[in-house]
Order: structure tokens, then C-alpha cells, then sequence
């Protein structure tokens, strides 16, 4: 009888192990963000803390792009990083000169908001670029 329940056993767990082995064989790998989405204008530049962006906006205002975003410190420590906005025209060219790059500094689990104007007309599209502090 025990012969029996150890088999059942064992041949339950082979079960079990194989059905998970087969899930994670089959899982999708992650896919680049679509082209014109939001997450396709984050550029990240080497190794950042945990942050995430959120609420990435750009409306027109006399005829000037202004950019919104909110930049959260998902860590439970201080955190440190660097970002500019670089503009570029409707063919993808780089309008204006090249910004400076604006430190911001986060307690835990702070929300930062930014905001970012273009510096030409001619500019209809961004990139929101990030780098660690350090």
C-alpha cells in the first residue's frame, strides 16, 4: 500500500513538473514597443534604478510641442537620474540644439512631474531620454 501512494506520488510530481517546463518553453518573449506608442519615445541610456513613466503626454500649443510626464521611483531608497527631451522634425531629423540634461532626484517611492517645450515649429515628434545620475 505504501509501494502504491509513493508511485502515485512521484508520478504526480513527474506530471506536474512537466506541465510547468512546457509553460515556460512556450512563453512569448517580450516584443519592442510599437513604433508610434508611448514607450517607443523612452530612451534608456545604460543601467537605471527601478522608475517607471507614466502619463507621457504632447499637445500643440502655439505652435510649440509641450511634453507632460510623470517619472516614479519604484524603489524603497533614494534614487538619482538625468533626462532630457531631443525634438525632431516630421522626417525624424533632430530639431534645434541638443538640450541639457536635468537632474532629478527622488525619495522612496516619489512621483516627479516634468515638462518639456520644444524650441522649434518645425519639431512634431520627441524623445524623452534617461541616464542613472552616477
Amino acid at each position: 500500500m505504501k509501494n502504491k501512494k509513493l508511485i502515485i506520488k512521484s508520478f504526480t510530481k513527474a506530471i506536474l513538473s512537466l506541465f510547468l517546463l512546457s509553460g515556460c518553453a512556450n512563453q512569448v518573449p517580450i516584443q519592442p514597443p510599437a513604433p508610434k506608442s508611448a514607450a517607443a519615445k523612452i530612451v534608456y541610456q545604460g543601467e537605471l534604478p527601478t522608475i517607471s513613466v507614466n502619463n507621457l503626454r504632447m499637445v500643440a500649443v502655439n505652435n510649440f510641442n509641450v511634453v507632460n510626464a510623470e517619472i516614479i521611483n519604484n524603489e524603497d531608497d533614494f534614487a538619482a537620474i538625468e533626462y532630457r527631451f531631443q525634438w525632431m522634425d516630421k522626417n525624424g531629423m533632430s530639431v534645434g540644439t541638443e538640450e541639457n540634461w536635468t537632474t532629478l532626484q527622488f525619495v522612496p517611492k516619489q512621483i516627479q512631474r516634468i515638462k518639456g517645450v520644444s524650441k522649434s515649429m518645425y519639431a512634431v515628434d520627441f524623445r524623452l531620454e534617461l541616464k542613472n545620475k552616477n
